[in-house]
């Protein structure tokens, strides 16, 4: 778990608990990781149509679709609870 979870606990009791509750809900988490992924398979299949070139906005459409496939990489580094600090 990154240190980001607890940085606004303000003892070692608080930070602890939790902890212990944010890990209390890995299930949960992993859950979301799975459906933050199929998000991010659905942008990458969606971009590959080649119906997405014969728009005139199609570079701020392009724009829009990375913006939230940096934002799901974002929240998945967040809840990937298995890394250090």
């Amino acid at each position: 778990m990154i240190s980001a979870w607890t940085k606004n606990c303000n003892s070692d009791e608080e930070k602890a608990r939790f902890q212990s509750a944010v890990l209390g809900a890995k299930p949960v988490l992993n859950r979301l990781n799975e459906l933050l992924c199929e998000m991010e398979e659905d942008l990458s299949r969606s971009e590959l149509s080649s119906a997405n070139y014969d728009t005139p906005n199609w570079a701020p459409k392009q724009a829009h679709v990375n913006g939230q496939k940096a934002q799901i990489r974002t929240i998945k580094f967040l809840i990937n609870l298995d890394q250090g600090n």
